[in-house]
């Protein structure tokens, strides 16, 4: 499975947005981002190498977290 940082732009594998990783779940050194990692796999059901994601919908800043599985770096952004 490829590995994601943070700044790789990215897409659902079914489409969609452009995508920038803002982080990969389980990869965090602050304590804070543990504890909201934890809380994600807890109650979301999200795994450890899993993505947080954000994009633009007009102006207004999304983001979410998907499955690694799920999406595939923007081709634009491959060897970069």
């Amino acid at each position: 499975m490829k590995s994601f940082k943070a700044g790789d732009m990215v897409s659902l594998k079914s489409g969609g947005p452009v995508m920038t990783v803002q982080r990969v779940i389980g990869k965090e050194e602050d304590i804070s981002f543990q504890r909201i990692d934890d809380y994600i796999r807890m109650i979301k059901g999200f795994h450890a190498g899993d993505i947080i994601c954000q994009w633009f919908e007009g102006n207004e800043l999304k983001f979410a977290a998907f499955p690694a599985t799920s999406i595939e770096l923007v081709k634009d952004n491959e060897g970069a």
